[in-house]
């Protein structure tokens, strides 16, 4: 089963992913780490050449362009975590924190995290601006989409995979 998830920053994400990846046994792919790669054709490349080898796999990550569409086109299940935004924000923010007392950071990283949290602000703020087109979007996709609104909607996620994971694994053993 492949599996996309989106969110916003701060909306766990990847703390979903995780969870994903120990109970059922899924590779896990994180956008994030493709950012470092600055041509959006060598970045979409790089991540088909690692979709292409996994059987099962869940990726997770705000984004949403072009380098990564295949992780939606491939998604049998695509999450959408459209969590309150005093949430989400109010988890930015904690983060952050937790961060800034960290006591191997200098002044400089800590100033830095104080910034980068600003403009998570800001993303999350245009991201729920975007959301209705977003959404519509998602459904354009042969994907099942489920939208989570509250960490405690998980429950129905795990019910879905409940009736559908092992359905589609046997479907790809035959």
């Amino acid at each position: 089963m492949n599996i996309r998830i989106i969110g916003y920053a701060g909306s766990g994400k990847t703390s979903l992913a995780l969870a994903i990846q120990k109970k059922y046994r899924i590779q896990g792919i994180s956008l994030d780490d493709y950012l470092q790669i600055k041509n959006k054709s060598d970045r979409a490349r790089q991540l088909e050449h690692d979709l292409y080898d996994l059987r099962d796999w869940t990726t997770e990550g705000v984004q949403l362009g072009q380098w990564c569409q295949e992780t939606l086109t491939r998604a049998d299940l695509i999450i959408l975590l459209d969590y309150p935004l005093l949430l989400v924000q109010y988890r930015v923010v904690k983060r952050a924190f937790l961060q800034v007392f960290e006591k191997e950071r200098d002044f400089s990283q800590k100033i830095k995290v104080i910034k980068r949290m600003f403009k998570l602000f800001k993303w999350n703020v245009r991201f729920k601006k975007r959301l209705p087109e977003i959404k519509k979007n998602l459904y354009l996709f042969p994907a099942e989409l489920i939208i989570l609104e509250h960490p405690e909607d998980e429950v129905r996620f795990h019910q879905f995979m409940k009736s559908n994971f092992k359905r589609k694994i046997k479907k790809r053993k035959r």
